[in-house]
This record gives structure tokens, C-alpha cells and sequence, in this order.
């Protein structure tokens, strides 16, 4: 029996996580020792179409609200490393930097996870520059994936595939969760609760002293291009996204502790959470100055880690329902494969930066967006299906491949 698992015998009824609505988990093909909680598998089905719609943007006519709460989409992305965080930790509560080939399997599991797609579509655009006559900037970079680690906007974020910076924090973190999850981990065995609660507010207290140093010294309001700027340092370089992450895994904790909610509160919660969130977004510009760089990552850490345990530990829920929804989950399960893919098809679709946006006139611009989003979810549908999937399972296959038994040692072909 898993040593997770084993621990999580030795719990009283009242203490065992929540199973909620699951299924068995998408992804590496590893052994888990818990199931999928599907809500959540919904919940990056949001985030993705909210980066997509980002991307695209609305028509001039539209309210400005609206135009706001869209342009605001790329909040989709600090939600997405808190979902990281609670999900790992989730599934390997148990992995540590000394776990020998478990550890070996975990990071074998991430790469196969995240990488194959995330070449193909470098692949494709390095082709695509190189068809046009355009030169190939830090190539290097990108094909490792430390991208994000640049000061150098152009190189950061702006060549290649936009959102792959994303993919570089991704990798910084997978690298550091074995060595996180342990001090987590002891933090809920020794001190429980209160300890787990503490761990959550000293993240968020970091975030909100890097949004007061950054606001105070000017930084938060340089150029993008700007390596000193807010944007690199709060939004692009992945070691202030630890703090989304390790709030993330002190949610998967709390839940492994029994953290539960009755269904009326936590269906209380969700709502609020959620129009927090929607209405500060929609404000967008129209915040005090100050509050920009809170927009990064800071702003939304209280609405979504309630969001997010409101529903685990909550399945009957309104929203948890929702989340959990057959369509969803489906469209969660492929939002990476549509998170990547977008951006690059935007201008063989038709939109490249509002250039169909621009006429006020009509309904048109709005079919318009709705095909185009349409058209993204449908290629990140294929792209998940014929090249994410299958490329992953090839490589854990390799990775699973016996050795030759002539090579094996009397012991080895015994066992």
C-alpha cells in the first residue's frame, strides 16, 4: 500500500478528503491514490476560454464592463497555478526529493505531460518564421523552456508563442514541488489547520509586499519591456508564482485533513467568489493606479482559493455541479492543447489583434468572435486528442519499457 495511502487509513470518518464527484485521473497513466475531483478538472475549462477570449477581444461596441472583464482574462493564468499546486499535491501528498523512482516516475509523468505539445507547436512556428524569412531569436531558450527567465520582453513573451511563458513557470514549479510538499506536508501534520491557514496567509502576505515595494519604487508601472518592470517580475518570472502554487497545495491539504462544507455555505461562497471576481475585473482600468500590479496575481488570490475550496470539498454545490458538467470536463481535460494552440492560429482565423473588431456596426463582430472562439476550442479539442494524448503515452511507454532479459541480473528475472 502507498505510504499516502497508508496515512490516510489512520484517519477517523470524520477526517477522510472528499472524493466528490470523480472519475478516474486524466493524464500520466501513474497510480494515484485518489481519484479526480471533476469541478476542478471544470474549473480550467474557464480559465482557458478566459485567456482565449483575452486574446481576441471584444468589438468597440460592446460595454465597456464587458470590454473590461475580457480584457482582464489573462487572470485565467495565476488560476491556473493555484489548480496546479492543489492538484499535485492532490495526487503525490506523499513525494519527496528522496523518493528514488517514484520521484523519477513524478517527473518523467510532467514532462510527458506538458512538453510534446509544447514542442509541436514550437516546431510549427519555427517553421512558419522560417518560411516567412524570419529570423529565429533565442531558439534555445524556448526549446527548453526558460524563456520566462529573460529580461528580455521580446524573448520573454512576446516571440514565438505567447503563452509559453506560462509553460516555463510550469516547469519551475514541477521541479520545486518535491521539495515544497514535505515542509507542507509536516506544516499540516504538526500544526494542522491553523498551521495549513498560516502557510496561506504568509503566501498572500508576500504577494501583497511585493505589489507594495513594486508600487512604492515605480517599477509596477514601467514598460513591459522594462527588465525592472512589474510586469516581468510579478507576472512573467516564475518564483513569484510560487506563492499561487504553495497556496494551492495547503488547499489540497486542508482537503486531505477532511476540510468539508455544507452545501447551502458553500454554494454561498462560490457565488461571492465569483462575483468578486467578476466585478473587479469589469472595473479594469478604472481602478485607482495603484491597484495594477495587484491585477497580476495579488487581486485574485482570496476569491479564487475560496473558489477553489468551496468546490472540492463541496460537490452538491450549485457551481461544483456545474464545474463537473460532462461538457466541462471534457473542455478541461483539453485546456492546455487549447491554451497553447490559440494564439498562433489567431491570425489564420481572421483576428490578429482586433483587426474584425474595429466596426461598431452589426452583429458581425460578435458571430465573429463566437466562431473564432469556436474554431480554437474545436483545434485544442484535436490538438489534445491527436497529439497530446497520444504523444504522452508514448513516452511513458518508453520510459516503461523492460530492459532486454539477457541483460538482466538471476535476481531481477527471479523477481
Amino acid at each position: 500500500m502507498p505510504r499516502s495511502a497508508t496515512w490516510l487509513s489512520r484517519l477517523r470518518p470524520e477526517q477522510q478528503p472528499p472524493q466528490g464527484i470523480a472519475s478516474p485521473q486524466h493524464g500520466d497513466q501513474l497510480p494515484h491514490p485518489r481519484s479526480e475531483i471533476l469541478a476542478l478538472t471544470g474549473v480550467r475549462a474557464a480559465a482557458a476560454l478566459a485567456v482565449v477570449l483575452h486574446h481576441i477581444g471584444l468589438p468597440a461596441s460592446a460595454p465597456e464592463p464587458l470590454r473590461n472583464l475580457v480584457a482582464s482574462g489573462y487572470i485565467g493564468v495565476p488560476l491556473f497555478f493555484m489548480l496546479s499546486g492543489l492538484v499535485l499535491a492532490w495526487n503525490y501528498s506523499s513525494l519527496t526529493i528522496l523518493s528514488g523512482a517514484r520521484l523519477w516516475r513524478f517527473y518523467l509523468a510532467r514532462i510527458a505531460r506538458v512538453m510534446p505539445l509544447y514542442w509541436a507547436v514550437l516546431l510549427f512556428l519555427v517553421l512558419q518564421r522560417a518560411a516567412n524569412g524570419v529570423p529565429q531569436e533565442s531558439l534555445w531558450r524556448h526549446v527548453l523552456a526558460i524563456q520566462a527567465w529573460s529580461g528580455d520582453y521580446s524573448i520573454g513573451q512576446a516571440s514565438y508563442n505567447p503563452p509559453g511563458w506560462s509553460i516555463c513557470v510550469e516547469i519551475f514549479l514541477y521541479a520545486v514541488f518535491p521539495l515544497l510538499v514535505p515542509v507542507i506536508a509536516f506544516v499540516s501534520k504538526r500544526f494542522g489547520v491553523a498551521g495549513l491557514v498560516g502557510v496561506i496567509a504568509f503566501a498572500f502576505a508576500v504577494q501583497v509586499a511585493l505589489v507594495a515595494i513594486f508600487t512604492a519604487e515605480g517599477w509596477a508601472f514601467l514598460s513591459v519591456k522594462d527588465p525592472a518592470s512589474g510586469h516581468r517580475w510579478l507576472y512573467r518570472n516564475p518564483l513569484p508564482r510560487l506563492s499561487e502554487f504553495v497556496i494551492g497545495m495547503s488547499l489540497a491539504f486542508l482537503l486531505l485533513r477532511g476540510f468539508k462544507l455544507r452545501t447551502r455555505v458553500a454554494g454561498w461562497l462560490q457565488a461571492a467568489s465569483v462575483a468578486v471576481v467578476l466585478v473587479v475585473a469589469s472595473l479594469g482600468p478604472t481602478l485607482a493606479r495603484w491597484e495594477l500590479p495587484a491585477f497580476y496575481g495579488a487581486m485574485w488570490t482570496v476569491p479564487f482559493a475560496v473558489l477553489l475550496l468551496s468546490l472540492a470539498a463541496a460537490p452538491s454545490a450549485w457551481l461544483s455541479r456545474f464545474f463537473a458538467t460532462r461538457a466541462l470536463v471534457t473542455l478541461g481535460t483539453a485546456s492546455y492543447a487549447v491554451y497553447l494552440t490559440h494564439r498562433p492560429l489567431l491570425p489564420f482565423l481572421g483576428k490578429d489583434r482586433g483587426s474584425m473588431l474595429t466596426d461598431p456596426a452589426g452583429w458581425a463582430p460578435y458571430v465573429g468572435v463566437v466562431v473564432i472562439v469556436g474554431l480554437c476550442l474545436l483545434i485544442g479539442e484535436g490538438a489534445h486528442r491527436l497529439i497530446e494524448v497520444p504523444a504522452r503515452r508514448a513516452v511513458l511507454r518508453l520510459a516503461r519499457r523492460p530492459r532486454p532479459v539477457t541483460e538482466r541480473t538471476p535476481t531481477e528475472v527471479s523477481a
